[in-house]
């Protein structure tokens, strides 16, 4: 895989996700998928990830999601991001920081990891549970 065919799927990646677009976030990954939201979710497969994209979205409100860095190396990449918020159930203010860590294979997301500071999503976000999503 290049790391121009990785900079395209992940550009699509964050366009849907700035458009608030789950599902097209989601048709982005390959079925076997594997995401891990530090201090939230570690899930596998397409229809794990469709659930927990759908029980985020609507978490934060106001959503200033900035990236600061991109390293690509062929089908690896970290993307390096800050966002501040409002927590939609309480209207505290949110700000947190970390890195996603991504590999493309054949044109498909095969693997995300979130990376953050679990300390502000657990003191801000409710536990998410899988079964009730």
């Amino acid at each position: 895989m290049t790391a121009d065919t990785t900079a395209r799927v992940l550009g699509r990646l964050y366009e849907a996700f700035f458009a608030g677009d789950p599902a097209g976030m989601v048709a982005l990954m390959s079925d076997t998928v594997e995401v891990r939201f530090l201090g939230q979710a570690h899930l596998d497969g397409l229809e794990e990830a469709k659930r927990f994209f759908a029980h985020n979205g609507p978490l934060l409100k106001g959503l200033n999601f900035h990236i600061r860095r991109r390293v690509i190396d062929g089908e690896w990449a970290a993307v390096v991001w800050e966002e501040t918020a409002t927590v939609a159930a309480t209207g505290a203010p949110w700000e947190n920081h970390g890195v996603d860590v991504f590999r493309v294979q054949e044109g498909k997301i095969t693997l995300l990891h979130e990376n953050n500071d679990c300390r502000i999503v657990h003191e801000h976000l409710p536990r998410y549970q899988p079964d009730i999503a």
